[in-house]
């Protein structure tokens, strides 16, 4: 097979993340010799890659945010009592590697607060079953009445 089947059957398959690093990976292991178990693994780690970076774009366009704050963003300003280096820890997700949990401590505020505030374009469900039920005419319509009659 030559390069340029190759590619088009990468493509075929929907191996996007292989065919474009391909050529790099090539070179790669030509020049430092390495095993094709490594440069095959290699690969693989970029079609993974690859796919997640998609996946994670796609969840974000869906989620219809209009920004996308990241953690070096934040005004620590805002809150000075606020522990950084354990919130850069936290966020490192190192802890479920170790097989410890994480146990986040606030202040407790009302339920009746909390859901409306979790969307504010959209008004929390009313649906009036649930998922073992049948919908009752009030409940037709409402995306999440055969949900459990969570807030969508």
């Amino acid at each position: 097979m030559t390069i340029n089947e190759i590619e088009r059957a990468l493509r075929d398959l929907r191996l996007s993340g292989i065919a474009a690093t391909l050529n790099t990976r090539m070179m790669q292991a030509q020049s430092s010799q390495q095993p094709f178990l490594e440069t095959l693994a290699a690969m693989l780690q970029d079609e993974l890659d690859r796919r997640h970076s998609r996946l994670t774009e796609r969840r974000f366009k869906h989620s219809r945010l209009d920004e996308r704050p990241t953690l070096a963003d934040f005004d620590w300003r805002f809150n000075p009592k606020l522990p950084r280096q354990a919130c850069f820890e936290l966020h490192t997700l190192k802890f479920i590697g170790e097989g410890a949990n994480a146990l986040i401590i606030g202040k407790p505020v009302p339920a009746n607060r909390t859901l409306p505030r979790l969307s504010p374009t959209r008004p929390p469900c009313r649906a009036t079953t649930c998922a073992t039920s049948r919908p009752t005419p009030s409940s037709r319509g409402s995306r999440c009445a055969l949900r459990q009659s969570r807030p969508h």
